[in-house]
Formats: C-alpha cells, sequence, structure tokens
C-alpha cells in the first residue's frame, strides 16, 4: 500500500475511533443531565357529575412520593380544564430529550369510541348523544402521552387511577355511554409504560369498607412504597401492584386487578435508569411473577372436569411455584371429582365407606390474635352470642334475638366494639342485635366490619345479604366470592350455598354438574341443609340420573338431622 493512502487510512480509523468517543461522552452527559419530571393530577370536587373522596388525597401521596424519589413535581389538585391545561403546558415546556416523564391522574376518566378521556372538575354533565362535548371540555390521555414523546422525553410514564363507575350516569335519565365504567386499552409503544388502576371494566375501589381509615385508595396505597425501589423495573412495579390491589380487594370479595402496557424495550426502573441488580434467568415456567402465572393456570382450569388439572394446580403448589391463592378450592373441587360419577354418589347412608383420605375435616377457628376482653366483651356475649358460632366462649351458651332481647344487645355489644382491639365476634353480636332489631342497614355495616376480620359467620351471612339485596346493593357475583371464603372458613353451609348459586344460574351460569359436585362435598361434611338440596336433584333428574327412591332417602336423611326443608320435602313427596 502506498504511504500516502495507509496514512489517509490511519488518520481516517483515528478520526473514527475520536468520533465515536465523542458520541459516548455526549451520550453520558446526556443520561446524566437528563431531569426527572412528574405532573399528578387529583380531582374530587366535580360540579356537575358524581364527586369523589380520595383523588385528592391520592394525588398528595403520590406527588410526594414522587418528590422523594428525585422528580419535579407538578401537582393539580381539583383542576379547570384551564388549570390543567396550564399545568401541562408547564410540564411540556420543562421536557428536554432523555427526561423521564410521569403522568399520574386521579379521578373521573370516560371511554368514549375507545380513546379514554379525562375530565377536569367543571366538565359538564352529559346525557346520551353529547361524546362530542365530552370530548371537547376533557383531556384524552392518548393525546397527552404524545404531547411529552413529541418533547423528546426519553421515558413516559402514565399512571391512570379513573377505573371508576359512569360519571354521568343519572337516574330517570339515558346515560352517555350507558352502564360502562372503567376505561379502554391503550397501546404502548417507543419508551412509553401505561398502568391502570384496575382491568378492563373492573371497578377501583377508593376503600376496603366505610370505615377504612387509610385516606388513599387501595392502587395508590399499595403502589406508594415501590416508587423509591432503584431495584425494581417497571414491570417490577407493576406486578407488586397488581399482587398488592388483588390481595386487598379480594379481603371483602372484590376483584381489582391493575392493568399495565409495556412499550419499553429492556429493563428501567421508574426514573428511567437500570436496575441496580438484575433478576437471576429463571425457567420459562416462572418468569412471570407467581401470582400472574397462578391466576392464569387457575382460569384455565377452574371449570375443568379432570381430577389431573386440580392435581397439576398442587403439585406446582408442593413446589412453591405457586402460593396457593386457590388450594382450598382445588382440594375440593379435586375431592368432588374423585367421588365418582356425578350420578353415583355415595350412599348418605354408608359414609364410612368413603376413602378416609377424602374426609372434609372442618377449619379450626381462627380467633384473632390478641383480641381484647374484659366486662364489655363479655356482656357482649352473654348478650348476643350465636350459638353456632365458633369464636365465642366455650362456656356461653349462645341464644336467639328478637325485638323483646335486641336492646339489651345492643347496648352490650355496642360497647364492647368501642373498647380497643375488640374482638371480630363482638360486631357479628352487635349486626345479630340490630337484626334483630329490624335495622339492616346497621347489621350490614357491622357484617362488613366482622367479615373483614375474617369472622366465618358474618362471611355467610354477607353473602346471604348480597344474594337478596338485604341491607345493600343486590350482587350475586360478590355473593359467590364471600360464599367461597366462609366455606374455605369452615362453614359448610356455605358449601350448599355455592352449590344452590350453580343449580339456580345465579352469580355464575347455570350448570347441575357443579352444583351436584359441591353438594357430594357438603354431603361429605355432615352439612344438614344439603339433604334437601341435592335429593330435589335426583327428584328431577338434574345433574343425576332422576332416582325417586335416593331423593326420598336423601330427604329422610336429612330429617332425621332435623332440617325442616328435608322433612318438608320428605312429607311432600315422599308420603
Amino acid at each position: 500500500m502506498e504511504p500516502e493512502r495507509r496514512e489517509g487510512l490511519m488518520r481516517s480509523r483515528l478520526t473514527g475511533v475520536v468520533l465515536l468517543a465523542a458520541l459516548a461522552l455526549l451520550c453520558a452527559a446526556a443520561s446524566a443531565s437528563a431531569k426527572q419530571i412528574a405532573i399528578v393530577i387529583g380531582n374530587d370536587t366535580y360540579a356537575e357529575v358524581t364527586p369523589l373522596n380520595a383523588a385528592v388525597n391520592d394525588a398528595r401521596a403520590m406527588g410526594d412520593g414522587l418528590t422523594k424519589a428525585g422528580f419535579q413535581v407538578e401537582l393539580v389538585e381539583n383542576g379547570t380544564k384551564r388549570q390543567m391545561s396550564r399545568a401541562l403546558s408547564v410540564v411540556e415546556n420543562k421536557i428536554e430529550p432523555g427526561d423521564t416523564v410521569v403522568f399520574h391522574y386521579s379521578g373521573h376518566g370516560f371511554e368514549i369510541d375507545g380513546q379514554n378521556w379525562l375530565l377536569p372538575i367543571d366538565v359538564p354533565a352529559a346525557r346520551e348523544g353529547e361524546a362530542g362535548l365530552i370530548k371537547d371540555e376533557s383531556f384524552n390521555a392518548a393525546d397527552i402521552v404524545e404531547r411529552f414523546r413529541a418533547r423528546g422525553a426519553g421515558t413516559v410514564v402514565a399512571i391512570l387511577d379513573a377505573c371508576r363507575n359512569n360519571p354521568f350516569a343519572r337516574s330517570g335519565t339515558r346515560a352517555l355511554g350507558g352502564g360502562t365504567r372503567g376505561l379502554a386499552n391503550m397501546e404502548a409503544s417507543g419508551g412509553v409504560f401505561i398502568m391502570f388502576s384496575a382491568g378492563s371494566k373492573q371497578l377501583a375501589l377508593d376503600k376496603l369498607t366505610p370505615a377504612d381509615p387509610t385516606p388513599t385508595s387501595i392502587f395508590v396505597r399499595s403502589v406508594l412504597p415501590l416508587l423509591g425501589r432503584t431495584d425494581l423495573s417497571l414491570i417490577d412495579i407493576a406486578k407488586e401492584a397488581q399482587q398488592k390491589v388483588r390481595e386487598l380487594a379480594r379481603s371483602v370479595g372484590h376483584e381489582q386487578i391493575p392493568a399495565y402496557y409495556d412499550g419499553i424495550v429492556g429493563r428501567v426502573t421508574l426514573t428511567g435508569a437500570l436496575p441496580t441488580t438484575r433478576l437471576e434467568p429463571q425457567a420459562p415456567v416462572a418468569q412471570q411473577p407467581k401470582s400472574a402465572a397462578e391466576d392464569v393456570f387457575w382460569q384455565s382450569i377452574r371449570d375443568s372436569n379432570q381430577a389431573a388439572m386440580y392435581e397439576a394446580y398442587l403439585a406446582q403448589v408442593g413446589k412453591n411455584t405457586f402460593s396457593g391463592t386457590y388450594r382450598q378450592l382445588a382440594e375440593r373441587k379435586l375431592a368432588s371429582l374423585r367421588l365418582g360419577p356425578a350420578d353415583s354418589p355415595p350412599s348418605p347412608a354408608q359414609p364410612q365407606q368413603l376413602p378416609p383420605a377424602l374426609t372434609i375435616e372442618k377449619a379450626p377457628p381462627q380467633a384473632p390474635a390478641e383480641s381484647a376482653s374484659g366486662p364489655e366483651i363479655t356482656a357482649c356475649d352473654a348478650a348476643a352470642a350465636d350459638a353456632r358460632d365458633p369464636d365465642k366462649p366455650a362456656e356461653v351458651a349462645g341464644l336467639d334475638l328478637d325485638l323483646r332481647t335486641a336492646p339489651a344487645g345492643l347496648a352490650a355489644c355496642g360497647k364492647a366494639v368501642a373498647v380497643a382491639g375488640a374482638p371480630r365476634r363482638a360486631f357479628y353480636q352487635l349486626s345479630r342485635a340490630y337484626e334483630a332489631n329490624n335495622n339492616a342497614l346497621k347489621a350490614s355495616e357491622n357484617l362488613q366490619k366482622a367479615a373483614d376480620l375474617g369472622h366465618p359467620l358474618a362471611l355467610y351471612a354477607l353473602a346471604e345479604r348480597s344474594l337478596t339485596g338485604q341491607g345493600q346493593p343486590k350482587d350475586a357475583s360478590r355473593a359467590m366470592s364471600l360464599f367461597y371464603r366462609a366455606a374455605d372458613a369452615g362453614v359448610n353451609a356455605a358449601i350448599v350455598r355455592i352449590g344452590a348459586m350453580y343449580a339456580n344460574g345465579q352469580g355464575a351460569d347455570r350448570d347441575y354438574i357443579k352444583a351436584v359436585a359441591f353438594y357430594n362435598l357438603a354431603l361429605k361434611a355432615d352439612e344438614p341443609s344439603v339433604y334437601a338440596e341435592l335429593g330435589l336433584l335426583y327428584l328431577n333428574g338434574r345433574g343425576v340420573v332422576r332416582d325417586k327412591r335416593k331423593a326420598c332417602e336423601l330427604f329422610a336423611q336429612g330429617a332425621g338431622k332435623g332440617n325442616a326443608a328435608a322433612a318438608q320435602n320428605a312429607a311432600s313427596f315422599c308420603s
């Protein structure tokens, strides 16, 4: 090679190395100078649509949390359209290429034509046919994200806590959007991460119960501890929040699982940096957190009639692949399948022929640890204890309440629940007194408090109220969930009620086969109320081969155990 040409190539290569080095330095400098900016909006005091209670508290809490995580925060409380627009412009003008921007909105949101619209507090009330009015007077969530991207933001995180009931629903009129609630799915790409407080068409809870003392929604209280975690990627945060929110919501018989949409390549934290520690490579079965994988697996087998499906689930629980959220339900379903064909359940007169391994044992009572005691609690037990209550002291017999005895229960148990750390049975007993005094609303309120503490009979009674609409809105799906919890807490009558709901198509599609399976479980547990229900299925040939002799045998068995319905059926159909 000629010397001049060789020298030129060397200069070219050197120049290339210098340029690459300069580019690397520029990228490092840009990364070092990138800012973290957040705009947080919370709207409660709507003028023409239903006001909210927790949105401003949520915004304040999120603003504080993001500030501690290193963000410059623009906070808007109860923003009009102009105030929200001005705040968005302020943030937009701060953004430089490479910055991380977080947008958190808590308030009313509404889906129109597949787009999500965030409502300022001065949004006008609208009726059917006035969708254009709402579009003109509110903010398109996707447009806000695109505005930040257009300014060169490296990462945009949108957190939308707006999955509430239709704000335009009004009694006596046709509401805009009908009865829909929740937000539409959103596309995330090009460095965008979007998180909703609830899944599609799910309702996000502000409080667990009316007496819930925490000022923030269950979503925000679950996300807050995760904001400063430098070891968690955005997906890690979303998955942690899903698990925490789901557990809180299910504690009151509600289903809420936050949704997220990920358009970010690689793993970055909330601030746009790499996590301080990386996750170890895992086998494919464990690549998603246990809660998500477990939910997906359970949803795929929950309606199966194959015992092997439930055996596979329980095997994963045994290996700690799954946490065991559905273990007790899987065990019950597996036991029901092992009983044999649905039209050949074991004779109730010969329970000893059942394999010992399938014997169902009632869960032991689980009174809360370190519950208060004292004269107020003792007086409440004496005045209103339920003879069936596993929580009551053994020396207390329990009693029936009526209008004559209810006032003593109200007085005694009203004092008992005011004691710090009052046991859960005190709330249940107070609810019994209110019920006997014909105050369904107060009875439901105290049942809810007892159920929140896991009281078995309160869960069962609250399920019955949800099913009938007594003292609260009628909600068969919630009733089914509460009956499951009561059954898991050892109330065998709840197993019968689950079977009856399948038989009647309440809270689930009508399924006589499932009804028979649950009745057989209750039969094994020697629950008196099951004989009348299962006998009727045999009498009418629903889910089983019609067999009047077996039906009458079941009625007789139930009558012998003191069940009035079974005795009535025996008299009506078997005489």
